[in-house]
């Protein structure tokens, strides 16, 4: 293949197969979310109570690593 052949695939490419691919892309996302918004659980964000607020206060390890224990315990 020579320079300027290589040169009309390289546009070809980004002129036409780029756009293409991204289309596809775009395509495969909405589909994502849309399963998401219908198949995944709506469910509210549920917080700490006074007594694992009490219990992390009392925690002599990591306050964050507690914190981010129990909120995914109870978001999972």
């Amino acid at each position: 293949m020579t320079p300027k052949q290589e040169d009309a695939l390289l546009d070809y490419l980004q002129e036409v197969i780029t756009p293409l691919i991204e289309q596809v892309l775009v395509k495969k996302l909405g589909q994502a979310m849309t399963f998401a918004k219908k198949e995944l659980p709506n469910r509210e964000w549920q917080g700490l109570t006074e007594d694992e607020r009490d219990a992390i206060l009392r925690t002599e390890g990591s306050i964050f690593d507690e914190t981010e224990a129990i909120l995914k315990a109870k978001n999972t």
